[in-house]
C-alpha cells in the first residue's frame, strides 16, 4: 500500500482494514499519543521502535506483535529508519459483537496486561502470511470476507495470541502503576472470573482485601464508572452473546448467570439495554 491516512478511527461501516506499511509512514501517525476507537493489531516485520500503549512503554521489534484494544492511547517513539509493520484493524462496532465477547473474555486480562507479544520466527511468519491473505481478500471486497465472518477472524486472532501470551509471556515491564491503576487491573481480573455468579460489591471488596467504600471510590475516580456498571457490563454482554449465539432458553440463560428467576433477569436486562431479553433475541 502507498500511504496510511489514519488508523485511529476505523469507520463503523467499514468494520475491517488491513495493510502493510511499505514506506514507513505508519509510525508518523503515532508521533503523538492517539486514541484507538477499534481494535488494532500491529505485526513488526522489520526494525524496531518504542511503543507506549495506555501509559506503559514496550519495545516492538521484528517477530513481535501488539494488540491495541478500543479506547487505549498509543504513541510510537525512538523508531529505527527501517521499522515497518503489517496490520489489521477492526471497528468499535465489530468489537462489541456478542460472539467475540463470549469467546475471548478469558484472554482479555492477559493481553491487556502484556499487549506486546513475542513470537517465534516460525509463528511470526505464519501471522505475516495470514495478514497477507487478509489484505488480498480485503481488496476483493466482500467476495471472500463477508461481514458475518469478521467476528470469527478477530476471535481466532485473539485466542491464538492469548494462548501464546500465556505460554511465553514477556518479562514483566518495569513500568510502575499507581496503586489505583493496580486496583483497577486486579478488579477486572476478579470480575472476569466471578461475574457469572457474583454481583455484590462486598464480594469483590472481600476478594481484593479492601473495604467496599474504598474499592468503589477508587474505581469511580480512576475509570469514571461505578463498580456496579463494570460488573453489569460483563453480565449484559454475556447475556447478549447467549441470546444471539445459542439456542438456550431465556430461563436457561437466566440460571447460567445466577439470576433467581426469569422475571428478575428480564428486569435487570431491560434496565441496562432498554429492551427485554425476548425483544433483543428477535432483533436480528
Amino acid at each position: 500500500m502507498k500511504r496510511v491516512s489514519s488508523l485511529t478511527a476505523i469507520p463503523a461501516e467499514t468494520h475491517f482494514i488491513a495493510g502493510i506499511d511499505v514506506i514507513g509512514n505508519l509510525k508518523k501517525l503515532f508521533e503523538t499519543p492517539e486514541q484507538i476507537s477499534g481494535c488494532l493489531i500491529l505485526l513488526c516485520i522489520r526494525g524496531k521502535c518504542k511503543i507506549t500503549i495506555h501509559l506503559t512503554q514496550y519495545e516492538l521489534k521484528k517477530n513481535t506483535i501488539a494488540v491495541i484494544y478500543p479506547n487505549q492511547f498509543v504513541q510510537i517513539t525512538e523508531d529505527t529508519p527501517d521499522c515497518r509493520f503489517a496490520f489489521v484493524g477492526f471497528s468499535s462496532t465489530l468489537i462489541q459483537h456478542p460472539f467475540l465477547f463470549s469467546n475471548t473474555i478469558q484472554y482479555a486480562p492477559s493481553i491487556l496486561e502484556e499487549p506486546v507479544i513475542s513470537l517465534s520466527p516460525e509463528m511470526a511468519d505464519l501471522f505475516g502470511d495470514y495478514f497477507k491473505v487478509l489484505i488480498k481478500a480485503k481488496r476483493l471486497g466482500n467476495v471472500l470476507i463477508r461481514e458475518e465472518q469478521l467476528p470469527l477472524i478477530l476471535t481466532g486472532l485473539i485466542i491464538e495470541l492469548g494462548n501464546i501470551n500465556r505460554q511465553e509471556p514477556l518479562a514483566k515491564n518495569t513500568q510502575h502503576y499507581t496503586r489505583s491503576q493496580e486496583i483497577v487491573k486486579e478488579l477486572i481480573r476478579v470480575v472476569v472470573e466471578n461475574y457469572k455468579t457474583e454481583r455484590n460489591i462486598s464480594f469483590y471488596a472481600d476478594k481484593m482485601h479492601l473495604s467496599p467504600q474504598h474499592l468503589s471510590t477508587t474505581i469511580k475516580k480512576t475509570t469514571g464508572r461505578t463498580l456496579t456498571d463494570i460488573i453489569s457490563a460483563f453480565v449484559i454482554k454475556d447475556a447478549q452473546a447467549k441470546l444471539r449465539s445459542t439456542e438456550l432458553t431465556i430461563q436457561e440463560i437466566a440460571y447460567s448467570l445466577n439470576f433467581p428467576d426469569i422475571s428478575f433477569f428480564g428486569k435487570y436486562f431491560k434496565r441496562y439495554t432498554g429492551v427485554s431479553p425476548k425483544q433483543y433475541r428477535n432483533m436480528r
